[in-house]
């Protein structure tokens, strides 16, 4: 049994800057940090390195960019049998200002321009489905294909075509921008009631699993007995936030795979996105499933 990873592929350059990014500057670079990037890409080279049967489903193209994303899939054995076939698309790419004082990230995505496509629903039975929602239809094909597998939406901005596929997940995994995108409300975690109203609002969207993230100020998920819960998030110095959230979706998934509880599944993901912010880059920050075994144990 297999994950499948399905959405976006990117090429990351990142630029790390001493100090904020101001408009109407010239900045002299002396370095940058290329890698692996994207939602689906990042989360699929974490499951594998961390043991998990992995396909990506993906839009890669054939050109420079996309060669080195193959180059890296390869070399943590992501499976590549079920790529997107568009071969007018050029890879994405992006260009990402990496503030070291707080690790916070600007980033710039050249998405690429996709072109409609027929997509041979997959003979094998995956076990999990993570989809960040960038490829909607696909996404809602697999999961209606294969309704035993687990399935969960990376959805980190409110769009129409995510919405469409988080109605249909099991677990949904969301940022607070999109809690708040689509509620019209911010989470403020010292009004209690306000945070349940917010969280019910969400849930109702799929009415099956809900994680809202917080990014330095943790999580909120809902315990089986009805609970509502705030897990802290690992206090760290961040270096470079790119990629943290796609590591943690990453995680979760492969939680999903090995069947964790939720609990000690939220706690995996949160030291893994820990451990990925004091690295710079997305893919080349992804920590080793033992060392995020041991992070958390430590903690």
């Amino acid at each position: 049994m297999s994950i499948f990873c399905v959405g976006q592929s990117a090429y990351d350059i990142t630029i790390p800057l001493e100090e904020p990014l101001v408009e109407n500057r010239k900045y002299r670079i002396t370095r940058r940090h290329e890698c692996g990037g994207g939602p689906a890409f990042n989360a699929a080279c974490l499951c594998a390195m961390w043991g998990g049967f992995v396909h990506l489903i993906s839009r890669i193209g054939e050109d420079p960019y996309g060669e080195a994303l193959k180059e890296i899939l390869r070399s943590v054995n992501v499976r590549m049998d079920y790529l997107i076939p568009d071969r007018e698309m050029e890879t994405p790419y992006s260009m990402i200002i990496a503030g070291k004082e707080s690790g916070s990230r600007t980033l710039f995505n050249f998405p690429g321009c996709r072109g409609e496509v027929e997509y041979p629903v997959p003979a094998e039975c995956p076990k999990v489905i993570l989809t960040d929602g960038h490829e909607d239809k696909i996404s809602l094909e697999l999961m209606r294909a294969f309704p035993d597998a687990v399935s969960v939406i990376d959805a980190g901005t409110f769009r129409d075509s995510t919405y469409a596929v988080a109605r249909e997940v099991d677990y949904l995994v969301c940022s607070e921008d999109f809690a708040r995108q689509y509620t019209g409300r911010q989470i403020d975690l010292s009004d209690w009631s306000a945070c349940g109203e917010i969280f019910r609002k969400v849930e109702m969207i799929n009415q099956k699993h809900t994680v809202i993230t917080l990014g330095a100020r943790g999580l909120l998920y809902r315990e089986a007995e009805g609970t509502l819960c705030h897990l802290p998030a690992y206090q760290v110095q961040a270096v470079d936030s790119t990629g943290a959230g796609d590591i943690f979706h990453g995680a979760f998934a492969y939680g999903l795979y090995q069947g964790y509880s939720l609990r000690e599944n939220l706690k995996q993901c949160s030291a893994a996105s820990a451990l990925s912010v004091q690295k710079l880059g997305s893919q080349t920050s992804i920590p080793s499933r033992e060392e995020t075994e041991a992070f958390v144990k430590s903690s």
